[in-house]
């Protein structure tokens, strides 16, 4: 028997009813995101799609000008080529900087060197060559992709036209260390491409950096720059007038370059503080630092047993010699014992025990007027011993030794004011003897001070007691020099009460220095004018080093020096003839007319012709 089935109807598959489901939401939900793209998203997108073919590009500020009293630009900027790299784009692989440096025909050392000291910013671009030509700039310009990282700009680089007699007081510019980068981020600002690294160019930063620019240039999918989208100058930096007669620099680093002292010159105005030279010889090259300093020349430099690097008007210090018995008047005034008229005996010395402290001459009864024109040791012994060591200490302090001026520059020595802790440091067990206060009384011994310290010393002699702080900059002007900033206002820094006579037996006493005393050589016809000659033993069998301080005229004083120029022999005879030049070189020059200051704020330096750094 059959069994016959009958047929039934087949069941759905669940897949095929699910899939067009699936479709459907699938649809849905591209169809809302592109609507959310192109509708929601666009203004984002659309800056993201211009960024993409767009990069924006700092553009170097131009570094504050600096012009001396008159005008004269003594620190200018002009365009260079510049080859620029990115660190962090060769930690692996320095052959780029090879095939550079052979476009450049520059050391790869060098090149790399400069790489190197700036990898703290591994994406910042460093300056690794300055100078390039034309034709050399254009080349690495076109490699493009076969330079990586490499890049040519022309930027307004640092320029001194007398890159040898501003040496010391400017310092230089370079591109910033780490420390660098610190220092500058504490005055609230961001280290530029360049930043000062000594002198007036590091005190002033803040005001030289200026504000740099940006360009905003689009480029094509090979990162080529197609065109400049848009553009936000740079702002130059302010502009520095300072208290410099660039003519008188120049004149007093020379006189010292011809005769091949070593040494320091400062001049100051008594009635204000301005500095109107201030040289340190041996000098440099400071164009050596314009391009990035090789380590050879930097060796070449530091190594120098002259040591043209150290700015001897601020750092050394040496004993002051008889121009320190300018002090020991000072003393004996404040202990209430000064006399011109009161005679000490000269026998030659003085005995003090078993010592018997030379002086160069023997000159019997003498008073102050003579003793000082004399250079009389005898007579300051005896006025040292009835001051006492803690008068002329007392003293020093009070006119500003042992201490700091505080020019604007930075790295001053103190100098040494001797105190019986100090010497016990110095003599282990031993204490203050009274051949130290014979020491003390002349400018001997332990007591050191700096040229700078010495012109201010002889500033307030000339000026009934009172000094000021020196300083190198008159004004802060704006870029174009137009506009004044701020103002560099005298200050106050020592001041010593004592009646107009006093003063003037002081003063009348330094003009018979040069004219009847140790000081001949400084005499200038047509000029009445006073000073003090020193000399000072520092080593057994070495010529003296040689000091003359000085303020002209003698009445209304318009400027005091002081010169100091090492193991040359007597004050005298070394010292006080180049203190003459100086200041017969600045009488000559305030009779000449000076041309405005306006036209330094135009003031730029001429192209340079190629060459390689």
């Amino acid at each position: 028997m059959s069994v016959i089935h009958a047929p039934r109807k087949p069941e759905l598959d669940l897949r095929v009813a699910v899939f067009p489901v699936v479709m459907v939401a699938l649809l849905a939900f591209l169809l809302l995101r592109l609507w959310y793209i192109q509708v929601v998203m666009a203004p984002e997108l659309q800056l993201k799609a211009e960024a993409s073919r767009a990069t924006s590009v700092k553009k170097l500020a131009p570094r504050g000008m600096m012009v001396d009293r008159n005008g004269t630009l003594v620190a200018g900027v002009r365009p260079e080529i510049v080859i620029t790299a990115k660190p962090g784009m060769f930690r692996k692989d320095q052959s780029i900087l090879d095939r550079a440096a052979a476009m450049l025909g520059a050391d790869p050392k060098k090149i790399k060197r400069k790489v190197k000291d700036s990898s703290f910013r591994p994406f910042v671009a460093a300056t690794i060559y300055v100078g390039a030509d034309i034709e050399t700039g254009t080349r690495i310009a076109e490699s493009g992709e076969d330079l990586p990282g490499i890049g040519v700009e022309t930027q307004p680089m640092r320029t001194y036209p007398d890159s040898r007699s501003f040496t010391h007081v400017l310092g230089y510019v370079w591109t910033p260390s780490k420390s660098d980068v610190e220092r500058v981020e504490k005055l609230g600002l961001n280290a530029a491409g360049y930043v000062g690294k000594a002198g007036l160019e590091r005190a002033y930063e803040a005001d030289l950096m200026g504000k740099p620019g940006e360009e905003k240039i689009e480029i094509d999918a090979r990162s080529k720059p197609v065109r400049v989208a848009a553009r936000d100058a740079a702002v130059p930096g302010n502009q520095l007038v300072l208290t410099l007669d660039a003519r008188l620099q120049k004149y007093a680093t020379q006189l010292f370059a011809d005769k091949k002292y070593i040494g320091g010159a400062v001049a100051l105005d008594p009635k204000t503080g301005e500095v109107l030279c201030i040289v340190s010889s041996p000098t440099f090259d400071q164009n050596l630092f314009a391009g990035g300093i090789t380590d050879q020349e930097w060796r070449t430099l530091s190594e120098d047993e002259l040591k043209p690097m150290w700015n001897r008007a601020l750092f050394s210090a040496y004993s002051p010699g008889s121009t320190f018995k300018i002090v020991t008047t000072i003393a004996a005034l404040q202990k209430g014992i000064f006399d011109p008229n009161r005679t000490y005996f000269c026998a030659g010395g003085v005995r003090l025990g078993r010592r018997f402290a030379k002086c160069l001459g023997h000159h019997g009864a003498i008073s102050y007027h003579r003793a000082l024109a004399k250079s009389c040791n005898s007579y300051f012994y005896q006025l040292g011993l009835a001051v006492g060591e803690d008068g002329l200490r007392k003293a020093a302090l009070d006119v500003g030794l042992g201490q700091r001026t505080g020019l604007e520059v930075g790295g001053e020595s103190k100098g040494i004011v001797p105190t019986d802790e100090w010497i016990k440091k110095w003599r282990p067990g031993d204490s203050w003897h009274g051949g130290d206060t014979l020491n003390f009384a002349i400018g001997q011994g332990f007591l050191s001070t700096t040229p700078i310290q010495m012109a201010n010393v002889v500033a307030l002699a000339a000026n009934d007691g009172v000094n000021y702080r020196p300083h190198l900059v008159r004004r802060v002007m704006d870029s174009r020099g137009q506009e004044v900033i701020r103002r560099v206002e005298p200050e106050v820094l020592h001041q010593i009460d004592a009646s107009p006579e006093f003063w003037g037996h002081v003063k009348g006493a330094l003009v018979q220095v040069i004219e009847d005393g140790t000081a001949g050589t400084a005499r200038i016809p047509g000029l009445r004018w006073g000073g003090k000659t020193g000399s000072t033993e520092h080593g057994g069998g070495k010529k003296t080093h040689a000091w003359f301080v000085g303020f002209a005229p003698a009445e209304n004083p318009k400027i005091a020096i002081c010169v100091l120029i090492e193991e040359a022999g007597h004050g005298g005879d070394v010292a006080a003839p180049v203190a003459r030049e100086i200041v017969k070189r600045y009488f000559e020059l305030s009779k000449t007319a000076s041309k405005p200051a306006a036209s330094a704020s135009v003031a730029v330096a001429p192209a340079p012709s190629p060459r390689s750094r």
